[in-house]
């Protein structure tokens, strides 16, 4: 079955290569009178037909000599004329009455590309710019949260565990990047929030499918965070305060030479997170969390060399440091709490323009040490009114004994992508990662109370992702045609460790193999509006937490097989610059997927560990609709609708045992939400050179199950939720200096996203921004 559907996805891509067309072509190239740089983007028209510029500024139609042409680009005059040649060389003249220089570069290196990505994928993809994530006052987390078919499940304030939920997927199960690289923490989630605004370019968040060239695995979903690499001198310094003693502080340094840049970061951030809680089940009973601080530091820095053989290399290093209190929530923890550092290097190179211009590449190798460390070892446990009993087990809050835990991680990665240019209208990509991970975990306290060794075992792990994309346009550049096989291979070395197992630990090694297709085409219907549809089989391996435990409440099984699942999404964008420079844009689309060998807890009555055994469905719509209504007000709206349906006919484990779940919505993942963000802004209110803007964020969220309803009493209900955010934006010459205050949920709501655990209220915060511009040095391409 595996192999007839490759060899179905390869005919197909054979087929579509073997395509010829014998239309006539024009071709040129679209670039700024001024500046002389290629516009990406731009609109190319020519009676019925239409295309767009590529990166580089050019463009191919079908068109003759003598049919007119029109070239549109937002910011820029109209240019219409009779083609006179078969090859086009065309400058825009930029609409400095419409908008400044500072707008027409960000429109060039922001709104261009997102126009240019959301063409150039056959999957949905909403794409966030940093004019949008720099002047904010909130954090990386929220701003997500505001997206279509997106839920961030929170356990509570800055630093607790947040997990990212894309179209009823989470966590684990969404794949994030930075860069195109894959990002796994060692227990398999990641703090977005980790990653400073400052740095952020832009986040794409690729929905129902994933683009085989970030390499990956996951089920469906993805985010792919891309740092800024500019090439230009500046600082960049903010702080920012808010409740519950919150502070952020960020300084980035950056010199450009001709041919080199050089840059350095630091970012510091710490929170009390001491806000009030009602505890669950005990009634009227109201506290203020006190032991949930948190504090991170990341120092990072590098540089990039140009104009040597490789159009780019680039040597990164970053050092970061976590501390983190744990908060009980049904139970007063007071002791325990997390540490972690990380120490990461990276090494990039580019190179393009090889193999008679057709033939381009990327490498990226990441060395990183990653220590984890816990601390449980108080001799008592806690109530609520301040009085403590002695430990049950002798020491340690949390599990069945003490915990001074520290896990050291070792990881190596590379990343090779090379695209070939078959034709005109053609490519090839191949794409390879792999990830070489051992773990060396300790814990003598631990090991002494159990009177036996459980946590001093090693584990190996290197699993490999390989792809390989074919990608075809037609001639006029309407229909783009997608197809990529993935192979996924993963293998294990690890010790079955047991607290109930005596003996030694068998010592296990484990290989599996699995492949993934991707089938997607986009069409053009006409100059605005884009037609998408896609279909995936996607892969997920196991993470080091699934197959290693923890090595005392949850057992190692080191036999896991990877998740699977079947996506199938299809969708219509529509987006158009109205008169006035007024735009308009609309998405619409429908998804089903449909999951296999799903990893989750079980439990045999004497430990826990991974098994696969769950199967699940998930329909749903989402839409989303933006638009500036005038010249000083913007609007937009999303709403999405999922269901998450059990689909195991029978309990697990069992094959003729009725499942009492079975057709019943997954517990802990909202059905309905929306929201609406406005913004009104003025340009010269109080100075000259200066911007004004009010915004308004409105998130609304359905009623939903944290737990399995199977009779009339269960009452599982986290209620539905409406909360209100409101910001004012002050910037200054141009932008160099902004202040931002904002009012967070201003209405004071109980706010539950993640079974009983709540989130804090009411917040007050004040960002203070300082950016400080040199002169472009270096034409980054």
């Amino acid at each position: 079955m595996k192999q007839n559907i490759f060899l179905k996805a390869v005919a197909i891509s054979l087929l579509i290569l073997l395509t010829h067309f014998t239309q006539a072509q024009i071709s040129g190239i679209v670039l700024d009178q001024n500046s002389k740089e290629p516009l990406i983007s731009a609109t190319i028209i020519s009676g019925k037909n239409f295309t767009t510029t590529a990166a580089d500024g050019t463009f191919s139609i079908q068109a003759q000599i003598g049919d007119s042409i029109e070239i549109k680009y937002l910011g820029y005059h109209n240019s219409a004329f009779l083609i006179d040649n078969d090859y086009l060389k065309i400058s825009l003249k930029p609409e400095t009455a419409m908008l400044d220089a500072v707008n027409v570069v960000a429109l060039k290196e922001e709104e261009a590309e997102k126009r240019r990505i959301k063409a150039a994928t056959v999957a949905p993809v909403t794409i966030i710019g940093s004019q949008e994530l720099l002047t904010k006052a909130g954090n990386l987390n929220e701003i997500l949260a505001r997206q279509a078919g997106i839920q961030i499940r929170q356990s509570g304030g800055l630093g607790s565990a947040a997990r990212i939920n894309i179209r009823g997927l989470e966590g684990k199960r969404v794949q994030l990047y930075v860069d195109g690289n894959p990002l796994n923490t060692p227990d398999g989630s990641l703090g977005i929030n980790d990653i400073p605004l400052q740095v952020i370019e832009r986040v794409e968040i690729y929905k129902g499918s994933v683009p085989a060239w970030l390499g990956g695995d996951g089920l469906g979903s993805a985010v792919n965070i891309v740092t800024k690499h500019r090439d230009v001198s500046y600082i960049d310094a903010n702080i920012a305060h808010q409740s519950y003693n919150t502070s952020n502080l960020g300084l980035i340094l950056k010199k450009s030479w001709k041919s080199i840049q050089a840059g350095i970061g630091v970012f510091n951030t710490q929170a009390d997170n001491n806000y009030k809680m009602a505890i669950p089940d005990q009634e009227n009973l109201i506290v203020e969390r006190d032991h949930d601080k948190f504090h991170s530091l990341l120092i990072g820095g590098g540089i990039t060399f140009n104009n040597l053989w490789f159009d780019e290399v680039d040597f990164e290093g970053a050092y970061m440091s976590t501390h983190k209190e744990i908060q009980g929530i049904t139970q007063n923890i007071q002791h325990a709490e997390n540490k972690g550092k990380t120490y990461v290097g990276v090494m990039n190179l580019s190179k393009t323009g090889l193999w008679n211009d057709k033939l381009s590449f990327r490498y990226t190798l990441i060395r990183a040490k990653i220590d984890v460390a816990m601390v449980d070892t108080s001799s008592y446990s806690y109530n609520w009114d301040g009085t403590r009993t002695p430990s049950i087990y002798g020491k340690g809050e949390l599990g069945i004994g003490p915990n001074m835990s520290n896990t050291e991680q070792n990881e190596l990665r590379q990343r090779l992508n090379l695209n070939y240019r078959l034709g005109k209208a053609s490519t090839l990509n191949f794409n390879q990662n792999f990830r070489k991970s051992n773990l060396d975990p300790r814990d003598d306290v631990a090991n002494e109370h159990a009177g036996k060794n459980l946590f001093n075992y090693p584990a190996h792990l290197f699993h490999s992702v390989t792809s390989l994309t074919f990608e075809q346009e037609n001639k006029n550049q309407k229909l783009l045609f997608s197809s990529a096989v993935k192979h996924y291979y993963n293998h294990t070395e690890g010790y079955n460790t047991n607290i109930y197992v005596q003996g030694e630990p068998e010592y296990i090694k484990t290989n599996t193999q699995s492949w993934g297709y991707v089938l997607g085409m986009r069409y053009t219907l006409n100059e605005y509006l884009l037609a998408k549809a896609v279909h995936e089989r996607a892969v997920r391996l196991p993470n080091t937490q699934e197959l290693f435990g923890d090595g005392v409440l949850i057992t190692p099984s080191i036999t896991l097989q990877p998740e699977e699942a079947y996506n199938f999404t299809a969708g219509l964008v529509y987006d158009r610059i109205l008169k006035n420079y007024r735009r308009f844009q609309a998405e619409v689309n429908g998804f089903y997927m449909n999951v296999d060998n799903l990893i989750q807890l079980a439990g045999n009555g004497l430990s826990i560990g991974y098994v696969n055994y769950a199967k699940v469905y998930i329909t749903g719509a989402d839409v989303e609709v933006k638009a500036d209504i005038t010249s000083w007000l913007y609007a937009g709206i999303n709403m999405t609708y999922q269901r998450v349906v059990d689909n195991n006919k029978y309990i697990p484990g069992t094959k003729e045992v009725d499942n009492p779940t079975y057709k019943k919505d997954i517990p802990n993942i909202p059905q309905l939400f929306a929201n609406l963000n406005a913004e009104a802004h003025k340009d010269n209110l109080f100075l000259k050179k200066s911007k004004s803007r009010l915004i308004y964020n409105l998130s609304f969220t359905d009623a939903f199950n944290y737990g399995f309803a199977l009779s009339v009493n269960d009452k599982f209900v986290i209620p539905k939720v409406l909360t209100h955010t409101a910001s004012i934006e002050q910037a200054f010459q141009e932008d160099r200096f902004t202040i931002t205050f904002e009012v967070n949920n201003i209405t004071d709501e109980l706010v539950i996203n993640n079974y009983n655990q709540p989130l804090p209220g009411r917040t007050y915060r004040i960002k203070l921004r300082c950016l400080l511009l040199g002169k472009q040095t270096h034409n980054h391409n």
